[in-house]
């Protein structure tokens, strides 16, 4: 599994660079979807911006997907494309693990990195997993699986509902008890 990891200490601090600005492709092997959440069959295309962040330590993480992925309707059962496209924005922080008993807001839009080193890699496999839907659906009118009812059915006559059984058969009384 190959992962694309982004040294920002080197970018914006050695470099001396304002912003960084790029675009990556990744594999759907390199990003490890579970089969059972999904299946990609192309290249995910990623285009990212990166700004140190203004407000405070880290960095301002703006990025764009471009891709989608196929998924199960959980009504019809047939299969069908969902579109990953979308701007997501996040700051990304060195060792972010301050113990909380409580969540804020703002610690939702923030992803860890290790040492100044952003794994672009994990942060778009974790947005698309956050992306699948709990219950797919290929669109939201779909009528779920179409199951034939009794007047699409043709009403057999009685004779061929229960075919003859053995008179040595313990269940053959059964039988008759269904005809009262």
């Amino acid at each position: 599994m190959k992962e694309i990891k982004l040294d920002l200490n080197q970018i914006f601090e050695k470099e001396k660079q304002p912003f960084f600005k790029a675009e990556y492709e990744i594999k759907p092997e390199d990003l490890g979807i579970p089969a059972d959440m999904g299946e990609i069959t192309e290249p995910i295309k990623v285009e990212v911006y990166i700004v140190k962040n203004p407000q405070g330590e880290g960095y301002k993480v703006s990025y764009n997907i471009k891709g989608g992925i196929d998924l199960t309707c959980s009504r019809c059962l047939e299969t069908f494309t969902k579109d990953l496209a979308g701007n997501h924005t996040v700051v990304a922080r060195n060792g972010y693990n301050e113990e909380r008993e409580h969540l804020r807001e703002s610690d939702m839009d923030v992803h860890a990195m290790e040492n100044g080193v952003l794994n672009l890699t994990s942060l778009i496999r974790e947005q698309i997993l956050l992306d699948i839907p709990y219950k797919p659906l290929c669109h939201p009118e779909c009528s779920g699986v179409q199951i034939e009812t009794d007047k699409d059915k043709k009403v057999l006559p009685e004779e061929e509902k229960f075919p003859s059984v053995e008179t040595n058969n313990p269940f053959a009384q059964l039988k008759n008890l269904l005809k009262k």
